[in-house]
C-alpha cells in the first residue's frame, strides 16, 4: 500500500501503525513523490489525502486512475465526502475515509 500526505507526522504515524498490522506500506510526501513511487513498485492500494500542498488528492487520483486503473484508490480527508464531491468525478474514488482515521476501517478496505 502507498500512503500519500504532505504532513510528515501523518506519514510517520500511518507507516508505524500499518506495519504493526503486517501491512507492506510505503509513504510518499505529496503527489509528485507518489507518482515516482508508483512507477517503481507494485501496490494494491493507494491512500491519498485530499488537501496537500501542490497538486491535491483529486489531481493525484486522476493520474493514478489513468495510469494504474486496477489500483484501489482510497481518499482520506478531514472534509466530508459531500464537501469534496464537486471536485470528484464518478469513478475516481473507490473508498472514502474521514479524518481522524479509524485504522480498522482502512484495514477492512485493504484486507
Amino acid at each position: 500500500m502507498l500512503v500519500v500526505d504532505d504532513d510528515p507526522e501523518v506519514l510517520r504515524t500511518m507507516n508505524q501503525l500499518l506495519r504493526r498490522r503486517g501491512v507492506d506500506v510505503q509513504v510518499a510526501f505529496g503527489a509528485e513523490q507518489a507518482l515516482e513511487a508508483l512507477g517503481t513498485s507494485d501496490y494494491s492500494a493507494v491512500v491519498v489525502d485530499f488537501n496537500m500542498h501542490g497538486p491535491n488528492g483529486a489531481w493525484l487520483l486522476r493520474q493514478v486512475r489513468d495510469r494504474y486503473p486496477e489500483l484501489s484508490r482510497i481518499l482520506l480527508s478531514g472534509s466530508s465526502y459531500r464537501e469534496l464531491s464537486p471536485h470528484l468525478e464518478p469513478g475516481l474514488v473507490h473508498s472514502f475515509l474521514e479524518k481522524p482515521l479509524e485504522l480498522d476501517e482502512l484495514m477492512a478496505l485493504v484486507g
